[in-house]
């Protein structure tokens, strides 16, 4: 049997508990997996749907403790919300989680998966898992599902610095957008063009942070904006939200900034970018007209490939590994649907 808890925040109910190790999730549904656990019988199985906040983001660490922490082998099969979903009513991307019996306990995972409705019926057959580390540093469990997957994440783990050693308080900022973007995030040198009712305003989803040297904003945008980025940002975020620290945790090679093909091509990308951009009009009720530059990143995906092509050479990727992160995701990330 498959469990369903309700996807309530404890704020929004008038009981507290106490006692619990997944109270400060303040989520109910941690909790109800915790009692869960507690319930379920030596050789007991327990499965449930919940959101893919479950092994993605800080706040929840302390439920996969609770899951792994037992003698028990723990599975993470993972699904997005588009461009089709689980429930119909349920704008969600969700993680079905299931426990068993084991005398050498392991935890599993799939990749982030997508589909669309016709492919329903087969959904659950093309189910892929792969070993995941136990004893993770990290609050995410990684959504992969194959040796070469593991391969490419443990190169880019294996390096020593992340964008969070390059950054510091300066006029050097780097922009983006922390909402919106099914299949593209937008990093830009610039602040994107935005207006209320013709009035030039700064847009509630922009966001920025800050680099040590000028010299090195345009290849951390073309790192950043490179297919091996989204990859990072799919197999260890929630997918809702661009927050400071999907960014400033992203493993990179320190030898790529100096690179001169990647500040080349980070300078060719955004000339591109800001090419092929329009401005997006919408008339709303409560704040009238927005205008917005849209960006249609697909449009310089053959630079972006060129992006990757450089980075694998510092992050050591095989012919194989390469090709894999540069058609990821290709099939919805190129296809019809507007960004």
């Amino acid at each position: 049997m498959v469990g369903n808890p309700p996807y309530l925040e404890q704020n929004k109910v008038e009981y507290r508990v106490d006692g619990y190790e997944c109270a400060d999730t303040g989520a109910i549904h941690a909790l109800c997996i915790e009692r869960s656990v507690k319930l379920t019988s030596k050789n007991g199985c327990l499965s449930m749907i919940v959101p893919l906040a479950l092994p993605s983001t800080q706040r929840m660490k302390s439920v996969q403790d609770v899951l792994e922490r037992s003698n028990r082998n723990v599975w993470y099969a993972n699904f997005a919300w588009r461009p089709a979903k689980l429930f119909d009513a349920v704008n969600l991307a969700l993680t079905i989680f299931t426990t068993s019996p084991s005398a050498q306990p392991q935890t599993f995972s799939t990749s982030y998966q997508k589909w669309t409705s016709e492919c329903r019926n087969y959904l659950f057959d093309s189910i892929k898992y792969i070993q995941i580390p136990r004893n993770r540093s990290s609050f995410w469990a990684p959504k992969i599902s194959t040796s070469l997957e593991r391969s490419i994440l443990d190169k880019i783990m294996s390096m020593r610095t992340t964008i969070k050693n390059f950054t510091n308080k300066t006029e050097y900022r780097i922009f983006y957008r922390s909402s919106g973007g099914l299949y593209w995030k937008v990093f830009t040198d610039f602040s994107p063009a935005f207006s209320v009712n013709e009035v030039i305003k700064s847009s509630s989803k922009e966001d920025n942070f800050s680099v040590q040297y000028k010299h090195q904003i345009k290849p951390i945008i073309a790192i950043l904006s490179s297919n091996t980025f989204w990859w990072w940002y799919t197999i260890t975020s929630n997918l809702r939200d661009m927050s400071p620290a999907n960014i400033i945790n992203f493993p990179i090679p320190e030898s790529a900034l100096s690179n001169t093909t990647i500040k080349t091509l980070g300078q060719k990308y955004l000339k591109d970018i800001t090419k092929n951009s329009t401005m997006l009009i919408r008339q709303q009720k409560t704040t009238g007209k927005t205008e917005t530059q849209s960006f249609k990143i697909k449009k310089s995906k053959h630079i972006i490939d060129d992006i990757d092509r450089t980075l694998a050479k510092h992050y050591i990727f095989t012919d194989e590994e390469l090709d894999f992160i540069i058609n990821y995701d290709i099939k919805y990330r190129i296809g019809p649907e507007e960004e």
